[in-house]
């Protein structure tokens, strides 16, 4: 018998995005950022400003033609518009979720950036805020192959009145694995985009760098603005070497 289908939020998307890493001797931690985002007129209308105002001066007009119209955190000309438009941002409230990985001078195979996308994935996970789809950074992970985030298994459970609980399984997963399976209820394609080309993806940027100045150099300018109209959810992993 097939498994039961759930509906995702058909307005609702999700945008990853990673700030630091590099290496073993790149940066001291790696910054993966989750939003929940409904890239519509006001984000629009906030990224749209924030380039006319760049462009108003030599040095932001010339920043904007060296990234073909991007909006990135990293080299963000005007540290005034910078904040400006992190605050606009913030006041839309929408679901900020992070991990940040201390390396301690190890590498972060890929194997092990998957796990940490399942665990990011699994902080925000919520049958009711779903995305229909989640979109990241062409070069997230670096690995295309991880292409759905899988809920199967799922059961109701009844409660006093019409109150309803619920149990499932959750994973992200290549194409391979999940072929033949009849238990899946729900597959949130993950799809890998230039960033130039999504609103939301800039968004993710600007918000995963600021929560990175934090981290990395103990900087808050950028994420008190923020916090004082938005939550921001995360959690610090320090990776020890194996001996």
């Amino acid at each position: 018998m097939c498994a039961k289908k759930i509906q995702a939020q058909r307005f609702k998307t999700g945008y990853l995005d990673e700030s630091g890493d590099l290496g073993k001797d790149g940066s001291k931690c790696l910054v993966l950022t989750y939003l929940n985002l409904d890239e519509g007129k006001k984000v629009n209308k906030i990224l749209r400003k924030t380039k006319e105002l760049l462009r108003k001066t030599k040095k932001g007009e010339r920043w904007l033609n060296r990234t073909g119209g991007e909006l990135k955190f990293y080299g963000f000309p005007d540290q005034r518009i910078l904040v400006k438009t992190i605050e606009e941002l913030a006041k839309l409230q929408f679901p900020i979720q992070f991990i940040a990985v201390y390396k301690d001078g190890i590498s972060i195979n890929p194997e092990v950036k998957v796990q940490i996308l399942h665990d990011l994935l699994g902080q925000v996970f919520n049958l009711e805020e779903l995305p229909h789809k989640i979109v990241a950074d062409k070069d997230y992970f670096n690995n295309k192959k991880v292409a759905y985030l899988v809920v199967q298994d799922y059961e109701e459970t009844p409660y006093e009145g019409n109150v309803r609980g619920y149990s499932c399984k959750f994973y992200v997963a290549e194409e391979e694995v999940i072929k033949g399976k009849d238990n899946i209820n729900m597959l949130i394609p993950i799809k890998h985009e230039n960033s130039k080309n999504s609103l939301g993806l800039q968004v993710a940027d600007l918000v995963s760098g600021a929560i990175f100045q934090e981290m990395e150099n103990g900087k808050k300018e950028y994420t008190d603005i923020m916090r004082k109209h938005i939550k921001i959810n995360g959690r610090v992993i320090r990776r020890k070497e194996e001996k």
